[in-house]
């Protein structure tokens, strides 16, 4: 049976998208999603909008919306996704429910005929225009289509929903992600963190699949999208940004306590200037710091902290380039990924025998949590 469907976001004062949908549509062999499937996706965009009460980072929000749209493949983050996936095949040309990637951001194609996208800005969550001048300065972005791998499996929204099962106090309190306020952009080149919240977020599925085993690598740099001579506070800011939300990874090792490059949590910071000379720079950072963590030791104290960013200008553009002495994550990658160790270490072999180093560690990441979510 051949439908047509038609879905309009509210929120992106976009024109409708409407496709011809089948409602079987099976496959005997691996293949890449229909149109009508991409549909789907698109679906979950408009219930994730209707129901959203947290502000998720990119490749999370990309995650949670095919979550919705009964897909539910491993977590990467938007550099492993633009350096490829075996669970997505890249294509020239998009459709409906395709992610569209540029080295550290993802969204997900709503429609192509517009060019718009759906993303996590720092405005908001937000429909975009891919082609638009700021997006174009971040480069040719790449399109990837997801694989349906197992012969004769479900089309996708015929997908069984993802489980629920009943969660502790302690797993359901790991499961908790930050909330944002709305509001406008943040003032010029001070980029704010939103506190983390227990009692407004919203709870959601955390994959375990990028929270366990190996850590995964964070980017030597990031491009900084500007199409000016030298670029501006706003525009270093925008790539610090991008490039300490992939910091996070570190806290990914077995033992998020002793991760391989001591980290700072940071509530919000501010480019406080730029100096250039020829083809390196630096940029003048000011960090507010929520704590630290090294060599297996928690330091809660909140400190004013003043750092020093690497540009250098490469054939491809102005870079940031990412520290080597020490990992900068924002507080809300902090409680995503710390929440998921803990979801796992909870579930653990050790900790349900009692013993001593499982459960000193799983106290020692509850206390950190507690700080982080609680604390002004």
């Amino acid at each position: 049976m051949i439908r047509l469907v038609c879905v309009v976001l509210g929120a992106a004062a976009l024109s409708p998208i409407c496709v011809w949908a089948s409602t079987q549509e099976h496959a005997s062999a691996p293949r890449l999603l229909t149109s009508g499937e991409g549909l789907t996706i698109v679906n979950a965009v408009r219930d994730y909008e209707q129901q959203a009460r947290a502000k998720l980072d990119c490749s999370h929000l990309v995650h949670q919306i095919y979550l919705l749209a009964g897909i539910d493949y491993p977590y990467a983050s938007s550099f492993d996704l633009y350096a490829g996936s075996e669970n997505f095949r890249r294509v020239k040309a998009p459709q409906a429910g395709d992610l569209v990637i540029w080295p550290g951001h993802v969204g997900i194609v709503l429609d192509p005929a517009q060019h718009t996208f759906y993303s996590s800005v720092h405005s908001g969550l937000q429909a975009k225009f891919y082609d638009g001048p700021y997006w174009r300065a971040r480069g040719t972005p790449r399109f990837y289509r997801y694989v349906i791998e197992r012969p004769g499996g479900a089309a996708v929204g015929d997908a069984q929903p993802v489980s629920r099962a009943q969660k502790t106090p302690v797993q359901r309190a790991a499961q908790t992600v930050n909330s944002e306020s709305p509001g406008g952009l943040p003032s010029a080149s001070k980029q704010p963190r939103k506190a983390a919240s227990v009692a407004t977020a919203r709870v959601v599925n955390t994959s375990t699949a990028a929270a366990t085993a190996t850590a995964i690598e964070i980017p030597p740099s990031i491009l900084i999208a500007t199409r000016r001579k030298q670029p501006t506070h706003e525009e270093i800011a925008e790539a610090i940004s991008k490039l300490t939300d992939t910091e996070g990874n570190v806290l990914r090792a077995d033992d998020p306590l002793k991760p391989r490059l001591p980290v700072a949590i940071f509530d919000d910071f501010e480019v406080e200037r730029v100096e250039i000379k020829g083809n390196h720079g630096w940029a003048h950072v000011q960090l507010d710091s929520r704590g630290s963590i090294a060599n297996g030791r928690v330091d809660l104290n909140q400190l004013h902290e003043k750092t020093r960013w690497e540009l250098r200008h490469t054939e491809s553009g102005w870079v940031v380039m990412t520290p080597v002495e020490r990992a900068y994550v924002p507080r809300d990658v902090a409680v995503r990924i710390l929440a998921a160790q803990l979801a796992d270490l909870t579930q653990s072999d050790g900790t349900s025998n009692h013993q001593d180093r499982a459960v000193r560690q799983e106290a020692q990441l509850a206390a950190l949590l507690d700080n982080l979510l609680n604390s002004k």
